[in-house]
């Protein structure tokens, strides 16, 4: 849930910023990179404080917190200028839309015979990151304005739909047992 939260207000404020720079408060892109420093710190708080240890030592989560302090590290090194100006433009949406799609293809195929995670959703997990990946890589080429035009939403799509699914399903088996 708290995952889902880091979502809607990253990709929120990141959008909200984007399309009235006037609300934020260290300019445009620095407000957008403080906002996910502040969500990064936080969800890693937050999971090593307040989750079981079965929890914090799972190798899926490890992988997501590394994937998430490397893209914020990305972030940082880009805002501080030591970042190459050719490689600029790529330093700043790219890392997190490889951190979502690696992410959810690790969270879909690690750990396969697990009953931890229904076959529905490693499907849904497995799908999202193929999209992730496969619009990171046509951001590239093809698909690169309409990603760019449209990246708050796209990340928002593709952060929100596997952990909504999650919960969904989950509150449908709970009111399924009552």
């Amino acid at each position: 849930m708290f995952g889902f939260l880091e979502g809607v207000l990253g990709w929120g404020i990141s959008w909200l910023f984007s399309r009235n720079p006037g609300l934020a408060p260290f300019g445009l892109i620095q407000s957008i990179v403080v906002v996910w420093m502040v969500l990064t710190v936080g969800i890693v708080f937050f999971g090593v404080t307040y989750t079981t240890p079965t929890v914090r030592r799972n190798r899926v989560w490890l992988v997501w917190g590394g994937l998430n302090v490397a893209a914020t590290v990305i972030n940082v090194a880009a805002l501080a200028d030591l970042v190459p100006s050719a490689m600029l433009q790529y330093a700043y949406w790219h890392p997190w839309l490889a951190v979502l799609g690696i992410g959810y293809l690790v969270t879909a195929l690690y750990n396969w015979e697990s009953p931890q995670i229904r076959h529905q959703e490693r499907v849904v997990y497995a799908a999202t990151g193929v999209v992730t990946l496969g619009l990171l890589a046509g951001s590239l080429g093809p698909l690169r304005a309409f990603v760019t035009l449209n990246i708050f939403a796209i990340g928002a799509v593709v952060h929100l739909v596997p952990i909504g699914h999650d919960v969904l399903a989950d509150a449908v088996l709970i009111a399924r047992r009552q």
